[in-house]
């Protein structure tokens, strides 16, 4: 009976365990390393130094909702700051037309992606305009 008491609660909530960047490649459209330089909307744009997956401009929009909302969507609240660099790994929306990610998948802060990068090798640059 208890547990049906904590069951509502607990089936909003987002669980997920860590993955490599390079695991969860093939479950993204794009993957990339830049500088978060703007917020417009409810997109968060980047500037794209290196990528790995995806045909990229030079700037990139991702979904910016924050993801501590339990439902998984979007990014952790700290990594949504001007100037933070991220490795970044995103699914198209099938009903927007951006980007989006969830704080299921490695997308992390640059500083604490060394394993992932080394792992992901060299990336290409993005494509001129």
């Amino acid at each position: 009976m208890g547990l049906c008491i904590f069951l509502p609660a607990a089936a909003g909530a987002c669980f997920c365990g860590r993955i490599p960047a390079k695991d969860a490649i093939p479950s993204v459209d794009i993957v990339f390393r830049g500088e978060l330089i703007a917020h417009k909307g409810n997109a968060a744009v980047f500037r794209v130094d290196e990528q790995w997956k995806g045909e990229l401009s030079p700037q990139v929009e991702v979904q910016w909702r924050d993801g501590s909302q339990g439902d998984c969507d979007g990014f952790w609240p700290d990594q949504l700051k001007i100037g933070q660099k991220l490795l970044v790994l995103a699914r198209r929306s099938s009903f927007l037309s951006m980007y989006k990610t969830n704080i299921c998948l490695p997308t992390q802060p640059v500083v604490d992606a060394d394993e992932d990068l080394k792992e992901l090798g060299p990336g290409k640059p993005p494509r001129k305009k």
